[in-house]
C-alpha cells in the first residue's frame, strides 16, 4: 500500500471516528444536538442513500461497515472521545471488541 493510500484510509477513518464522537456526545448547543442526530442517523441507517454513503466511507477506510454499525448500536457507554477510540482502535479493527466491553470503563 502506498503512502497516499494509507493517508486516504486514515482520512476516511477519521470521518467515522468523528461520527462516533458526535453520535455519543452530550450536546451543549442546538448545533451540537443537530450534529448528534445527523451522526446517529448516518451510523445506523442500513438502507438508502445515507447507508450507501456510510458504506462507501467505511470501505474507503478499509473497515467493514457492519462492524461499525454493530458497535454503535450496542454501545451503551459514556460519550466517546478520540482518546477512548484510539485506545480501542486496534482491537476494534480486528473485530475483537464489543461495545459492551467499554460500557463502564472508558479508559480500558
Amino acid at each position: 500500500m502506498s503512502e497516499d493510500d494509507a493517508a486516504l484510509r486514515r482520512l476516511w477513518a477519521s470521518v467515522i471516528i468523528q461520527a462516533l464522537i458526535d453520535a455519543t456526545a452530550i450536546p451543549h448547543s442546538p448545533v451540537a444536538a443537530a450534529h448528534k442526530r445527523q451522526a446517529r442517523a448516518w451510523l445506523s441507517v442500513e438502507y438508502g442513500t445515507t447507508a450507501q454513503n456510510f458504506d462507501e466511507v467505511c470501505l474507503a477506510a478499509d473497515i467493514e461497515p457492519s462492524r461499525v454499525r454493530n458497535f454503535f448500536k450496542a454501545y451503551e457507554g459514556p460519550p466517546l472521545t478520540l482518546h477512548v477510540l484510539s485506545r480501542m482502535r486496534d482491537t476494534f479493527l480486528k473485530g475483537n471488541v464489543s461495545a459492551n466491553n467499554h460500557r463502564h470503563d472508558p479508559d480500558s
